[in-house]
Formats: structure tokens, C-alpha cells, sequence
């Protein structure tokens, strides 16, 4: 009761005082008792209220959170690492931010199989309680281009969402030629069907693949199975012209690298996001590769380094790290994007998708490697 009465107090004080006032009296009148009866204003983490949780399909669950004053907002595409109390341990996992009006933002959640986080959120977390999260961060965001295509299945759609809607909030005149594509096993499993649907209605380009139907079994517009190499030229005759924005499974998105490399196209402007831990190599990486001599040029720092017989066994962020470049790091799992760069010229093992490479677990695989934000 007392919980749900506080949340009730702090939603109305940040909805009624600005950020940045609430902040000044809570820093102006911390204490030991303030912050052990009031932990979510009066702090100094970044912390975020459950104000609604809705069920958004079969296994998944979006919740409705509302940030405390140290919250700076975020940009479309962007994920937030959320801190949760599990068993006595804290359990970190990074979910996409879909923005809502009076400073609110969503994360939408699917329930995986054996997801310890997934699993207990679905079930224990309710309206009223708190969560630790962490900043914004990631780069999965729209980067200007004129023409686009975003390119998910499941879960994966949350990010393109959050960009898309963006979007369309913008002046016709400004927005971009956008396409989506989506991908689901059945329509009862369709994430933001509505959305979708509204979407086509006001004229966007939506197609909706559901990958349990047979190209026989398609009989409505904006409609397909399976999303392959054809379904991909199909659908979207000028892909070559877009740049694509991936996210998903990471089953789906290796099985569309390689329909979209079978398509020729620029693997260079196709920008990927996923959230799971990469898996470890089952060999040491790059050990039939001699690292001494190496050079890898870091274009966006304009920063060379040339690697050593000591830096043999090294990702590319820890080579990076040691040679004093400063480079941009998150959870180091290849989960989170946040170290991730492209491969402009030469080769690497471990962590990468298309020409994406995730820094924290990839190595260098040639003599000569140029990566690029």
C-alpha cells in the first residue's frame, strides 16, 4: 500500500516540477531517512517507476516506465540496460526504448525459454515498483539516410518501432522513403499489430511475413511467408537504393545477410542491432594468425595502431584500449552494440554480422583491418 501510494506521489511530483527543480531540492535535501523512505527521488542513480504493463501478445509484455529526474531522454533506436533484482543477485539486460509522450518510454519484453530475466519480469514485475536502468546508449539509431528499409523478426521489431515512429512525427516533407518488413511465426504472435496495421492504413509500406505460412497460404495485401531472397526482391524491388536497418534473432539476421549479400547488395549499409551474449569460440580465435605487425586503422578516430607478439589473443576493444585509443564500451558480452564498429577493409574472426563487428569479442584476421563507425 505504502509503495503504491508513493509511486502514485513521485509520478505526480515529476509530472508537475521540472527535472531539473526536482533534482535541485532532492540533491538540497538528501538524507539517510530521505533516501531509505523514498528511494526513487531521492537518489543519485538513474531509476524508473512501472506505471503500466500490457500484455502486447502470447509471451510478451510491454512495460510502461516513468523515469526519476536524472533521466536525459534518448534517441530512437537506442537501448537501456536494466538492472534486476533476481535471487539475491543483480541480473543486467538491455532492452530497445520506445518513446511516449510525458517523458514516458516503453520496453517491450518476450518471454524466451529458459530467459531467467525474460521470465521473471513477465512475472513479477508489476505498476508501482522500481527499477535501477542505466543511460541510453547504442548506435542502432536512423542516420539520415533518404531511403529506408527496416528489416525484423519477433522482438527485433521493438527498435525499428521506436524509429519509425519518429519518423512519421516528423513533417511529410522531412521524413524519409521508408519500408517495413516483419516477420513472425503467426499472426497471434504479430508484436504491435495494431501499429502495423495503422501504419498501412495511412499509406507506409508494411509487409507482414509470417514464416509458419506457405507462399500458398498468402491470399492478403501486405501479407508474405517466410522472408527469403525472393520475398525480399518482391516486396522490395528497390532494396539496392535503401539503406537497411536489421534486427532480430540472430538466426533471422544471419539467414537475411546472406539473402541480402546473395541480392548484391552493400553490406556497408546494412545496419544491424541484437541483444544476446555471443557465443564463445570453440577454438581460440585468430590462432593460426600471427598478430605481430598487424596494423588496424580506427578511420573515425583517424588513429593507427600496429599490434605487437604481447597483443596475440587480444579482441579488438582490449587491443584498442591498450594501444590508448578510446573507444566506446558496454556490457562486453557482444551483447549491447555498444563497442560495435564496421569492416571497411580486411578481416575478422569471432563477433561480427555482415560487416558489422562487435569489438568486445572479434579479433583481427589480417594483416591490414579498417573499422569505422
Amino acid at each position: 500500500m505504502l509503495d503504491r501510494a508513493l509511486a502514485r506521489v513521485n509520478g505526480w511530483a515529476l509530472d508537475a516540477v521540472a527535472p531539473e527543480w526536482v533534482d535541485y531540492v532532492v540533491s538540497n535535501t538528501m538524507t539517510d531517512f530521505n533516501r531509505w523512505f523514498n528511494g526513487f527521488l531521492w537518489t543519485y542513480e538513474l531509476k524508473a517507476l512501472v506505471e503500466q504493463v500490457i500484455d502486447e501478445a502470447p509471451g510478451v509484455k510491454t512495460f510502461v516506465l516513468r523515469p526519476n529526474q536524472h533521466w536525459r531522454g534518448f534517441q530512437p533506436g537506442q537501448h537501456v540496460e536494466v538492472f534486476l533484482p533476481i535471487g539475491g543477485d543483480t541480473v543486467r539486460r538491455y532492452y530497445s526504448l520506445s518513446g511516449l509522450p510525458n517523458d514516458r518510454f516503453s520496453i517491450t519484453v518476450k518471454q524466451t525459454e529458459g530467459g531467467q530475466a525474460s521470465r521473471w519480469m513477465h512475472q513479477h514485475l508489476r505498476a508501482g515498483m522500481p527499477l535501477k536502468i542505466g543511460h541510453p546508449q547504442g548506435r542502432f539509431c536512423h542516420q539520415g539516410q533518404a531511403k529506408v528499409l527496416f528489416l525484423c523478426a519477433g522482438s527485433g521489431i521493438t527498435p525499428c518501432h521506436s524509429m519509425v515512429s519518429a519518423l512519421l512525427a516528423q513533417p511529410e516533407a522531412e521524413r524519409p522513403d521508408i519500408q517495413v518488413m516483419a516477420q513472425f511465426r503467426q499472426a497471434s504472435e504479430v508484436i504491435f499489430w495494431e501499429t502495423l496495421q495503422q501504419w498501412a492504413q495511412d499509406g507506409l509500406n508494411v509487409t507482414t511475413a509470417l514464416s509458419g505460412l506457405s507462399a500458398e497460404q498468402v491470399c492478403l495485401p501486405g501479407l508474405a511467408p517466410r522472408l527469403d531472397a525472393v520475398q525480399l526482391q518482391k516486396h522490395c524491388p528497390d532494396l539496392l537504393d535503401r539503406d537497411i536497418y536489421l534486427c532480430g534473432p540472430i538466426g533471422f539476421m544471419t539467414q537475411m545477410i546472406e539473402h541480402l549479400r546473395a541480392l548484391n547488395v552493400d553490406l556497408g549499409r546494412v545496419h544491424t542491432e541484437r541483444f544476446v551474449v555471443a557465443e564463445p569460440p570453440s577454438a581460440s580465435p585468430g590462432a593460426e594468425f600471427e598478430i605481430a605487425g598487424a596494423e588496424v586503422f580506427f578511420q573515425h578516430l583517424n588513429t593507427r595502431i600496429t599490434l605487437t607478439e604481447e597483443d596475440q589473443g587480444k579482441t579488438l576493444l582490449q587491443l584498442g584500449l591498450d594501444h590508448g585509443v578510446l573507444l566506446e564500451s558496454g556490457c562486453c558480452q557482444g551483447m549491447c552494440g555498444t563497442c560495435k564498429l564496421t569492416v571497411h577493409e580486411g578481416q575478422v574472426s569471432g563477433n561480427s554480422l555482415g560487416k558489422a563487428v562487435y569489438l568486445c569479442t572479434a579479433y583481427p584476421a589480417s594483416r591490414q583491418l579498417v573499422l569505422d563507425a
